[in-house]
């Protein structure tokens, strides 16, 4: 999956990091010459990260904040493009974006251990359930209702799987 980046910065420093990027990574990079439309950009699309040049977030402080603000849950890097060179910002843009790829992975890994927490108390309440249930059921009902069982158990089965 290709990853989008926005790159807020003037057009003569931008277009350089740009074609720096896109050289060293598989990355779709968005360009945007000043505040105002990096957080248009924003609004509309979602990023991986967010590379803003430390001057113009240094003479627009409440502008920075809404940037900070609408980026989500990309992460927002200040560089001072002016001052590091391009082999710097390579580096921090990787390890950005591999920082972000190991947080999703976690989150997806503590979502799926959540959710198989919860089928796996569900399913042990009605296996439970319906194993007593057996224990009272009439001879004409008890089939069905040892299918029922049969097919809690395989469920759970599954799961721990």
């Amino acid at each position: 999956m290709s990853q989008t980046l926005l790159l807020i910065a003037p057009e003569t420093v931008s277009l350089r990091a740009a074609e720096a990027l896109r050289k060293e990574l598989d990355l779709t990079l968005d360009l945007a010459p000043n505040r105002r439309s990096g957080l248009a950009l924003l609004r509309r699309n979602e990023y991986s990260l967010v590379l803003l040049d430390e001057s113009i977030s240094g003479t627009d402080p409440e502008g920075t904040d809404l940037l900070y603000q609408n980026a989500g849950s990309a992460p927002v890097l200040e560089i001072g493009f002016a001052i590091t060179g391009l082999p710097r910002v390579v580096r921090q843009v990787k390890a950005a974006l591999v920082r972000r790829a190991q947080d999703q992975a976690r989150a997806r890994s503590s979502a799926a251990v959540a959710l198989q927490n919860e089928l796996r108390a569900s399913l042990s309440g009605l296996l439970l359930e319906s194993q007593l249930a057996l224990r009272e059921a009439t001879p004409q009902l008890a089939p069905r209702v040892r299918h029922l069982v049969e097919l809690a158990g395989d469920l759970r089965d599954r799961l721990l799987a």
